[in-house]
C-alpha cells in the first residue's frame, strides 16, 4: 500500500523545481543584455527544472473505461502523456458509435486537461517570441552605424552596459568598425579592464593607424598605470603630425607634470591655453602652482584669479593669493578665506 503522503510530498517538490525554473527565466530576462553566453545558461537550467518538475510530478490512479472497479491501472508518470491517452480514447469513441461516454466527471476532466494544455500551449508560444526577440538578428533593421550610434549615446549616458552591448553589436556586423573598437575600448576601461581596452584600441589602430582618438586612449591607459613615459611615447608621433590636437596635449602635459617635468609639462599647457582656448579649473590651477614654484608671481597671480572666476569656492587659491597679494586686496581673499571655512 502506498504512502498517503507521497502524493503531497512530490507535488511540493515538483511546485518546487517549477518555481526554480522560473527564477531562471526571469533571471535570464535580466541579464540577457550582459552576454549571451547567460541566456543559454539560464535557460538552460530552466529547461532542466521544468523537466525535473514534470517529472517529479505524482501518479494518479484512475479506472480505465469498461472496468470493473477491482481492476484498477496506472496512468504514465507525465500528465502530458495522460492528457494524450485521453485525446486518442476520445478519438475511438468518436469512431464507434455503440460506445459514449455518460460520466459527467469524466467530461470535467477532460474538461480541466484541454485548458491545461491550452495554458501550456500559450505559455510556449509567449517563450518561443520571447527567445526569437532575443537572437534575431534583423533588430528592428539595425546595421552596424545604428548600433554604433545608439552605443555612443549611451556611452555618454553613463549606461555603460548597455554601450557595451551596442558596441559589440556593431563590430559583430562589421568587424573592421575602428570606431565601434575605440568604444568598446572606452567601456573596457571605465571598468578597469585596461588590457582588454589595450586590445581593442591596438586593434583600431592598425584599421587607421592615424587614428588620433585610437592613440589618445591608449596613451590614457598608461597614464592610469601610471605609466607615464609609455603614454608620451605614444602622443610624441600623434602631436607631431597633428599640431593642433589639444587634448593630445594636455595629457601629454599632465603626464610630463605628473613626472615633476614641469617645464616640459608647461610647454604643452601653454600651447593648448593659448592656442587652443582650453580653459578649465584644473588647467588654471595647475599652470598657475608651476609658475608659482617657478617664481613668476604675476603669472601665477592672474591664472589663480582666472581659477576662482571658474570656481570661487577654491579656498587654497584664496589663501594663496592672500600671501601673495598685499594690503587691502590681499585682506580680501584672507577674509574670504575664513569666511569659506566657517561655511
Amino acid at each position: 500500500m502506498e504512502n498517503s503522503n507521497a502524493g503531497p510530498d512530490l507535488r511540493k517538490k515538483a511546485r518546487f523545481y517549477f518555481v526554480t525554473g522560473y527564477v531562471f527565466l526571469i533571471a535570464m530576462a535580466l541579464f540577457w543584455s550582459v552576454d549571451d553566453s547567460l541566456i543559454f545558461i539560464f535557460l538552460g537550467i530552466a529547461v532542466y527544472f521544468f523537466y525535473l518538475g514534470i517529472h517529479a510530478w505524482p501518479k494518479k490512479n484512475t479506472k480505465e473505461p469498461f472496468q470493473t472497479s477491482g481492476y484498477q491501472t496506472r496512468t504514465e508518470n507525465s500528465e502530458f502523456a495522460s492528457v494524450l491517452k485521453n485525446v486518442f480514447r476520445k478519438q475511438h469513441q468518436s469512431a464507434s458509435p455503440s460506445v459514449k461516454p455518460f460520466s459527467k466527471t469524466g467530461t470535467s476532466e477532460s474538461n480541466r486537461r484541454v485548458t491545461t494544455l491550452v495554458i501550456l500551449a500559450i505559455f510556449a508560444t509567449f517563450l518561443i517570441f520571447f527567445i526569437g526577440s532575443i537572437f534575431s538578428n534583423s533588430d528592428n533593421g539595425y546595421d552596424a552605424t545604428a548600433y554604433f550610434q545608439t552605443a555612443e549615446q549611451q556611452y555618454w549616458n553613463g549606461n555603460y552596459d548597455s554601450a557595451y552591448l551596442n558596441y559589440r553589436r556593431a563590430l559583430t556586423l562589421n568587424d573592421k568598425y575602428a570606431e565601434a573598437m575605440v568604444g568598446y575600448g572606452n567601456v573596457m576601461m571605465m571598468r578597469n579592464q585596461y588590457d582588454s581596452a589595450m586590445i581593442m584600441f591596438d586593434k583600431a589602430l592598425e584599421i587607421e593607424p592615424h587614428f588620433n582618438a585610437a592613440a589618445y586612449n591608449k596613451a590614457l591607459v598608461y597614464y592610469n598605470q601610471q605609466k607615464y613615459d609609455e603614454s608620451i611615447n605614444v602622443l610624441n608621433p600623434v602631436l607631431e603630425s597633428n599640431p593642433e590636437y589639444y587634448d593630445g596635449m594636455l595629457l601629454a602635459g599632465d603626464s610630463y607634470y605628473a613626472k615633476k617635468k614641469y617645464d616640459e609639462a608647461l610647454a604643452w599647457y601653454e600651447i593648448a591655453y593659448e592656442n587652443g582656448g582650453e580653459r578649465s579649473v584644473n588647467l588654471c590651477h595647475i599652470m598657475g602652482y608651476i609658475y608659482d614654484t617657478k617664481g613668476d608671481y604675476s603669472k601665477a597671480i592672474d591664472l589663480y584669479k582666472e581659477v576662482l572666476s571658474y570656481d570661487s569656492t577654491v579656498v587654497n587659491i584664496h589663501q594663496r593669493l592672500g600671501e601673495l597679494l598685499p594690503n587691502e586686496e590681499g585682506n580680501f581673499y584672507r577674509t574670504q578665506v575664513v569666511k569659506l571655512q566657517q561655511q
